[in-house]
């Protein structure tokens, strides 16, 4: 008992420490033995919701799990977030990767310390790619007032909102270029959240004009909210590699950017995985990009960003006089210096102009006078001077002419034989009352041959007296020569004009029309006086087929007066009674020595071509017993809709109808019967809503299209048809016909990758219709 007080203490503690080196080891040889799985660092990749939550996550949502396929060691994670939130999350550095629009950007990296840009957004449209984006200004077609830049002062715009590149602050720069400041030179700046509610704002009359960003016009166009010819451009700037309407210049795309906390190793991978997405992978495709490039060049926004005193550029600089030296010293220095040369400069040729004036004012008369041929005379018309070009043209020597009366000389007679007087001699009168002459005359020369000749006869002065006169003519053979087969070819373009079968007129520089032939005036039921002088864009070429007004920069006539190059093109023209009719039209550009002096229209009546054409379309595309569209089309416009669908998401019905035993009815009524069921059923097919696209794709199937529908609607709209067909009347020969319908629908899906998968999904479920008992609908989801 005595040793125990001795052992405890000293023992326990010896066991206690080998105790914990044991406990210490066990993990490290658990680490030997368990293999031990390395978890994925996580990366916040915040995204500025600039189409609203849920479209903007569902545009990104395929480029997330695109990175995390690509991602070894990292996972990644979405967050779809407002400008507010979204700087909050950047501020607090809760947020790894960030993508949104480049004045955001700007903005961003002055207020919190941010990388570079790693990588910058490339567009798709329609599989091409769009690295910039840029703005379009528009206002309603019809509107006469609004055509340029400096229209919109005090106007009422719309836009979606103040912070938007596209949709403000582009168009918002190009106004402040042109000399208008917004809002404070406009009446009304509405801020309207969206870029389509923008423009029906414009269409509704809430506003005169709408600043949207590019694509929106074609996109509203392609999915039928918006007619082509509805709006017009208003100050359209064209660009070779950009294919959308724009009224501004170009900015870059949206740049990706990381914060200062995440490692280089990281942000390289990321960087690699971004730009090895190609247009073709599926989840570019989803979400309707074409992929990544190097970081583009924001200097032009922030450029813009400066000139309207935007965030982070608001605040107005001290500028002194001071600053102004600092900055500009060398080039001031040029300026002053340049202003020195230029004095002394100015000094002497001041100096030597005076000293050649006096030279001037000697040769001044006789450079006056100058032609190809030139002689001189005195007070009584007696040859003083001539040159050689003046001999060889009369065929005299100098000694044969000088001191000689030229009038007597080769002056005597006119082109008829007749005598000329010599009071009636233009020289002689010059040299009488001191007054310049410019005619054309007839020459004589000394072996007796004659030419006509245009002369200038130009008196010479010595203290306001006349001592004689310089005569400069020119042989004009040639051209009077040229003038009679001119005269000639005119009468013979006359005969050619008034016996040709198109119809043909000419127009000056400002489209009056300057002559025009009789099978022109006969298609448009004009007489001569109606066009002759009057702007013909104004009396037969004033508006569209439907009424809507034809603008003088649309039309190809006054283009060609424009620009000097030749326009092919169909169009239409307005008869006097105000019909209009189309028309081949080629118009060719008029040049006289070099200079354009008009255009000449030749045109042909192309009705019975067009209606053709229609008739060809109508075969091609109508299905003959229904009036219905065939398979074919229907199949052609399916393909289209498939593809506005992988860029929207939208949801998009495919319905499949079957009429129920419709063999009972050939059979026990005859096929006539049943051809008549078919077109009446195919009528009452078309009677449904006008947005649908209905098609008869078998003998007794039909497809129709929903787009934007749901499938709750497709389902409620499939039933009403169902028992609307089940009340309708059919009757062949006074006798009732009973007709049901089985109806499979479906709506598009993200995972189809052709568009006829949706229609075969119908197929499937218009066969789970006919199975279940007929007369029913059946959706496959």
């Amino acid at each position: 008992m005595q040793y125990w007080p001795n052992f405890c203490p000293r023992r326990l503690t010896v066991l206690l420490v080998f105790a914990l080196l044991g406990l210490l080891a066990f993990p490290a040889l658990a680490n030997e033995t368990l293999p031990v799985q390395p978890s994925k660092n996580i990366l916040h990749f915040g995204v500025f919701s600039y189409l609203g939550n849920e479209r903007t996550e569902a545009k990104y949502a395929p480029l997330i799990a695109y990175l995390n396929t690509v991602l070894v060691t990292d996972e990644v994670v979405l967050h779809v977030l407002p400008q507010d939130e979204l700087n909050r999350r950047i501020r607090d550095g809760e947020i790894d990767l960030v993508t949104t629009n480049p004045t955001h950007f700007l903005l961003a990296r002055t207020h919190y310390p941010l990388t570079g840009v790693i990588a910058t957004l490339v567009e798709s449209d329609d599989g091409r790619p769009v690295y910039r984006l840029g703005g379009a200004i528009v206002a309603a077609a019809d509107r006469q007032d609004i055509n340029t830049l400096q229209d919109i002062k005090n106007k009422r715009v719309a836009a979606p909102s103040r912070e938007n590149l596209g949709g403000y602050r582009s168009q918002a720069y190009e106004l402040f270029l042109a000399g208008i400041r917004l809002p404070d030179d406009i009446q009304e700046l509405q801020e309207l959240g969206t870029h389509h509610e923008a423009v029906r704002a414009v269409m509704d009359g809430r506003a005169d004009v709408a600043f949207v960003r590019d694509g929106i016009l074609e996109q509203m166009q392609r999915n039928g909210q918006l007619q082509e010819q509805a709006v017009k451009l208003i100050n359209p700037q064209f660009n070779s590699d950009f294919t959308h309407q724009v009224s501004t210049r170009l900015y870059p795309e949206w740049p990706v950017f990381a914060l200062p906390h995440v490692n280089d190793r990281t942000i390289r991978h990321v960087a690699a995985a971004l730009f090895s997405l190609d247009p073709e992978h599926p989840a570019a495709q989803q979400a309707g990009i074409y992929g990544f490039t190097v970081p583009a060049d924001y200097l032009p926004v922030e450029a813009m960003a400066r000139a309207l005193r935007l965030p982070p550029f608001e605040n107005i600089p001290d500028f002194t006089l001071m600053d102004a030296w600092e900055r500009w010293r060398g080039l001031l220095l040029i300026v002053m210096l340049a202003t020195l040369v230029i004095l002394t400069l100015s000094l002497s040729l001041a100096w030597h102009w005076g000293k050649a004036h006096i030279e001037r004012v000697r040769f001044k008369t006789l450079l006056q006078g100058l032609g190809e041929g030139v002689y001189g005379v005195n007070r009584q018309g007696e040859c003083t001077f001539i040159n050689q070009a003046a001999l060889r043209m009369l065929q005299v020597t100098s000694s044969q002419a000088l001191g000689q009366d030229q009038h007597r000389l080769f002056h005597h007679h006119y082109q008829n034989g007749k005598v000329y007087p010599h009071a009636d001699c233009p020289i002689v009168k010059t040299l009488e009352d001191g007054r310049q002459r410019q005619q054309r005359d007839w020459f004589i020369r000394y072996n007796g041959g004659s030419f006509p000749v245009e002369m200038t006869v130009t008196p010479l002065f010595s203290k306001d007296r006349i001592n004689g006169a310089v005569v400069a003519f020119s042989d004009i053979t040639q051209r009077v020569r040229a003038e009679q087969e001119n005269k000639r070819l005119t009468e013979y373009n006359r005969m050619l004009l008034e016996s040709a079968g198109d119809g043909i007129y000419g127009c000056d520089m400002h489209g009056l029309c300057t002559f025009i032939n009789p099978a022109a005036l006969t298609m448009l039921g004009f007489e001569y006086q109606d066009v002759i002088g009057k702007d013909q864009h104004r009396v037969f070429h004033y508006c569209y087929p439907d009424g809507s007004a034809y603008h003088n920069k649309d039309c190809p006539v006054h283009q060609t007066l424009a620009q000097g190059k030749l326009q092919e093109c169909e169009d239409h023209f307005v008869r006097s009674s105000g019909d209009t009719f189309p028309v081949h039209m080629k118009v060719s550009p008029v040049f006289e020595e070099r200079e354009q002096v008009g255009a000449v229209v030749v045109f042909q009546d192309i009705t019975k071509q067009k209606a053709m054409e229609q008739q060809l379309i109508a075969l091609t595309t109508t299905d003959d017993l229904t009036g219905l569209h065939n398979r074919r089309y229907f199949q052609m416009q399916l393909k289209k809709e498939f593809l506005r669908y992988q860029r929207s998401f939208a949801d998009n019905a495919v319905l499949m109808i079957d009429l129920d035993h419709f063999k009972r009815i050939n059979d026990n009524f005859g096929h006539a019967a049943g051809d008549k069921v078919l077109r009446e059923f195919g009528a009452l097919l078309m009677q449904q809503r006008s947005s649908d696209l209905s098609a008869r794709v078998g003998g007794e199937e039909f497809a129709l299209l929903l787009p934007d529908t749901s499938l709750k609607d497709a389902i409620t709209f499939a039933n009403r048809f169902r028992e609307q067909v089940a009340v309708n009347v059919f009757q062949y020969e006074q006798q009732s016909i009973p007709l049901t319908v089985s109806i499979g629908c479906t709506l598009m899906s993200p995972d189809d990758t052709r568009p006829d998968m949706s229609l075969a999904r119908a197929d499937r479920a218009l066969y789970q219709a006919k199975e279940s008992g007929r007369n029913r609908v059946v959706a496959f989801s």
